[in-house]
């Protein structure tokens, strides 16, 4: 396994954001809210972009240990121990860790650039590594004995 480069990542995060909004825009038009012609409210976006956003992350990451963008570019969401991902790891990095990675300027993302192991802030928090399966080991990843 070859630890993914922070633009791999980006760019699977690019993929997944052209699934996203236009989800976003379908499921406000079918609450007849028209996204383009007005501001929403923090409860709209709450509704419409943040918990459908969550949802897909949490989902995806938990049952494949990908997203759908993660996947079309061969990366996988591991546990630091090679181990795949579980509900509550899922739940802490796409949703707690990824919330507090995206406050302060997206400081915990760019994180990524620096980390030895390019894990941004929600990959610490919550144990994880992002990896391109298959290949031979670029960076060295701890795996488990157990």
């Amino acid at each position: 396994m070859v630890i993914a480069s922070p633009w791999r990542r980006l760019m699977a995060s690019l993929i997944d954001g052209l699934i996203l909004v236009p989800l976003s825009f379908l499921l406000m038009a079918l609450a007849g809210i028209n996204p383009l012609a007005q501001t929403t409210t923090f409860v709209q976006d709450l509704l419409f972009n943040w918990i459908p956003s969550w949802a897909y992350y949490v989902i995806f990451t938990a049952l494949y240990g990908a997203t759908p963008g993660k996947m079309a570019l061969g990366l996988k969401v591991v546990r630091t121990d090679g181990q795949p991902v579980d509900w509550l790891t899922a739940f802490m990095r796409e949703v707690v860790g990824k919330t507090l990675s995206t406050l302060p300027l997206l400081l915990g993302y760019l994180w990524a650039f620096f980390h030895p192991k390019r894990q941004a802030w929600h990959d610490l928090i919550a144990d994880t590594l992002v990896v391109r399966p298959g290949q031979a080991h670029a960076l060295p990843v701890k795996s488990s004995t157990h």
